[in-house]
């Protein structure tokens, strides 16, 4: 089953939708998490790629050389992202996820569905292009604002 285009543009806005409700109720918002990252460091990084669909899109024409970029080049760009988001406020990081989720769901909206059902092989991934798309901009961006904002056990 391959995600429809209009299954990936609701589930873009929708993520960056629950993203922004788990910063406004997250009580501490340096908690160390597991690695790390803080809490705010992940909502800075939710921050800096919820909008960034429409530059990721035509490197999956390359996957071999997409491919090629080691997780510790994918670490260290996370973290100079995060750095430099470093001074913004809550307001402003929910408003960078929202408008962010926005940008990519209207780039997401110009796809062909064809296109979206490609299949491409990247790292350890061979699915289409649209459930590729729906890994990062939804269960991705869902997956770190979950992490940053859960307090177990909650009693």
């Amino acid at each position: 089953m391959t995600i429809s285009k209009q299954e990936l543009v609701d589930g873009i806005r929708f993520a960056g939708q629950r993203a922004a409700a788990a910063l406004d109720h997250v009580q501490e918002f340096d908690y160390q998490l597991g690695h790390e990252w803080t809490t705010a460091d992940a909502f800075r990084h939710v921050a800096q790629t919820a909008g960034g669909l429409s530059s990721f899109w035509p490197a999956l024409e390359n996957t071999e050389r997409l491919s090629q970029v080691g997780i510790d080049a994918v670490a260290s760009s996370n973290a100079s992202n995060i750095e430099k988001l470093g001074e913004k406020s809550r307001d402003e990081l929910r408003q960078m996820i929202l408008d962010g989720a926005e940008v990519s769901a209207a780039f997401a909206e110009t796809l062909d569905e064809d296109d979206l059902a490609t299949v491409v092989t990247l790292g350890g991934y061979e699915m289409p292009k649209g459930e590729l798309a729906a890994q990062i901009w939804i269960h991705h961006q869902i997956a770190h604002s979950y992490e940053a904002s859960a307090r177990w056990p909650i009693l």
